[in-house]
């Protein structure tokens, strides 16, 4: 079961209503601080939340609207179009595979790696912290934690061990207070008891060590804790700990100085180990559904680690049976713009990449299912002028080859496939399909594509790309897409085709030929007329009182003898009006009245039928 698409409204830096196709794929996304990947993230979490608690929708919508509405909502739709949606005033995400998907606390942020910094290292390694308040906050289980979420239990027992006795207390005497914070100290004892001691029932060193050993492969941890006690006054006299027993290439560095040994690098990819550990040892009680939600966790990775992160997501090289997160919908968000282009080298094609950019009106998000005009409309309103340039330029190009015949469209070379066909190309070919069927050509338009082309289509060629003057170029760009877009280009249908032979008769001079068409003859369609194109053709044979190939003039007539000549007149096509010309040259010379163009063509026959007639029902 995986998720197509997400729609969030007005939710935290959301100002409007956006749908995410996701499409059941992986998801890599880009985003500068303040773009809204952490709203999307947090909007995540809070529809599969939302299917064991009430969450205040009303209270995450975004602050910045005065608009008095009630519609902040996040609509998630699984396979098969079914959608389940929380907003203000309802929710249907209290379903089995939400509520079981829900339990594997599958979200990860960059905050709750924080606590790598404030690890203690001396002779031991100290990661209570780093796990309670951090990687495993949200961990839960009916069996472990009584369905309460492990940070809640320790904190529950800072906050009794604060109260005081006595008269106008809650407690009045010590023994009362100590029994109530011992009561709960003993559900963080059970919790530590259970995951972080080898004889555990759920001992999560093993699921751990099987995600460190693909980070690296020398280390491996074990886990001792010790657990809470309470003196005789209700105060915690113990405070738990969580020790790590680390080793490397089976030799302990414990008695080696672990605070050498251990570097951020490593202490992070522990804490990612541990918490991908957890839900590892989680996944079995969400067969269906399976989030896994990282949010900028890569901060504290080298560019080593990083990539060993997502060969260990990808598990290419795992056997099918030893995979645990082929079933995993996996989301990734990152605020480094040179990882999120590696991410998409290394990723595989199961991966969808998405980008989010602040702006005014909230996130502008980049996804493939947009067109490129959408994609160049949020990048303006995000401020990143050349891709708004380059998307512009792609849409350019789209509009170009989606309205040109694929004649007109292809590149220099074999189908184009030598030297594709460039803008430019594509602009000129526009102007000369105008000029191929006789319709004056849109010039205005033509000029403003090759000036925009110039100056910024080509981003580069602006020397100040902030200027107030490349966005007002930008707006007027946008216009003349939105003008290449209305245009209706002339259509043409073919009536005669090229090679034609027809037939041509002329009683007065005694004359008969054979015509071949040279090109199509089409029929224009253009503002509500139609009219036909240039006709041409190639005299094939022609006779004058029984004199094959006959010179123009004389009586009786006589043969070309110039071979070279008669191949070049025979090789040559003639428009109608010059063949007219040529034609009139005999009519004069034997005294008759010259003939037109329409003479000519109603002397043209095919099948019975003359060029005239061919052409004027085709008008129809």
């Amino acid at each position: 079961m995986k998720i197509q698409n997400i729609t969030i409204n007005k939710y935290k830096a959301f100002t409007k209503q956006e749908t995410i196709p996701i499409g059941g794929s992986n998801v890599f996304i880009y985003g500068e601080n303040g773009s809204g990947k952490s709203s999307f993230y947090y909007a995540l979490k809070d529809f599969f939340q939302s299917s064991v608690e009430n969450v205040q929708m009303s209270n995450l919508r975004n602050f910045n609207l005065a608009d008095g509405g009630t519609d902040c909502s996040i609509e998630v739709e699984f396979d098969g179009g079914v959608k389940n949606i929380l907003n203000e005033t309802t929710k249907n995400t209290n379903t089995t595979q939400i509520i079981d998907a829900n339990r594997l606390k599958s979200f990860l942020t960059y905050k709750h790696l924080l606590g790598v910094h404030n690890v203690k290292i001396s002779d031991r390694i100290d990661v209570f912290e780093l796990v309670v308040n951090g990687v495993l906050k949200h961990f839960k289980s009916n069996t472990i934690t009584e369905n309460i979420e492990l940070s809640r239990l320790w904190n529950d027992v800072l906050i009794e061990h604060d109260k005081g006795f006595g008269s106008g207390h809650e407690f009045y005497f010590a023994r009362q207070l100590k029994a109530s914070v011992e009561h709960k100290a003993r559900k963080v004892n059970k919790a530590l008891d259970s995951l972080f001691h080898s004889t555990g029932s759920d001992y999560l060193a093993p699921f751990v060590n099987r995600v460190l050993q693909r980070l690296y492969p020398e280390m491996e941890i074990q886990f001792t804790r010790r657990n809470i006690t309470i003196n005789d006054w209700g105060r915690i006299d113990q405070f738990p700990v969580i020790n790590l027993q680390v080793s490397e290439n089976g030799s302990s560095i414990d008695a080696h100085n672990p605070h050498f040994a251990l570097n951020e690098a490593k202490l992070s990819a522990i804490a990612i180990s541990i918490f991908l550990g957890a839900i590892i040892k989680q996944s079995p009680f969400s067969a269906d559904l399976k989030p896994l939600f990282l949010d900028d966790i890569l901060i504290g990775l080298d560019n080593e680690n990083r990539l060993k992160l997502l060969e260990l997501l990808k598990e290419t090289d795992i056997p099918e049976g030893d995979k645990v997160f082929k079933d995993f919908q996996i989301f990734i968000t990152t605020y480094d713009r040179h990882w999120y282009e590696v991410a998409k080298v290394n990723l595989s094609k199961n991966w969808k990449f998405i980008e989010f950019y602040k702006s005014n009106s909230g996130p502008q998000i980049i996804h493939n299912d947009k067109t490129s005009l959408e994609k160049a409309r949020a990048y303006f309103d995000a401020f990143d002028f050349p891709a708004c340039a380059n998307a512009l330029r792609k849409e350019c190009e789209r509009l170009l080859r989606s309205k040109l015949l694929e004649t007109y469209t292809v590149g220099e070379g074999l189908k184009g496939l030598v030297k594709p066909i460039n803008l430019e190309t594509l602009i000129n070919r526009l102007k000369e399909y105008y000029e191929d069927l006789g319709v004056e050509p849109p010039n205005e338009l033509v000029d403003s594509l090759q000036n925009y082309k110039s100056i910024l289509f080509n981003p580069m060629s602006h020397s100040d790309i902030e200027s107030p003057i490349y966005r007002n170029d930008l707006e007027l760009a946008f216009q003349t897409i939105q003008d290449l877009e209305a245009i209706v280009l002339p259509k043409r249908t073919v009536i005669i085709e090229k090679g034609t032979i027809f037939n041509l008769s002329l009683p007065a001079i005694d004359y008969t030929a054979q015509l071949k068409i040279a090109k199509d003859v089409y029929i224009v369609e253009h503002n509500g007329t139609k009219t036909e194109t240039t006709i041409s053709f190639f005299f094939e044979t022609w006779t004058r009182a029984g004199v094959l190939y006959a010179v123009p003039t004389g009586l009786p007539p006589i043969a070309v003898t110039n071979v070279n000549r008669l191949e070049q007149v025979k090789s040559s096509p003639f428009p109608i009006d010059k063949a007219v010309n040529g034609l009139n040259v005999t009519f004069t010379d034997r005294g008759v009245v010259n003939i037109n163009e329409d003479d000519l063509q109603n002397a043209m026959t095919l099948a019975g039928h003359t060029l005239s007639t061919l052409i004027n029902s085709a008008k129809q």
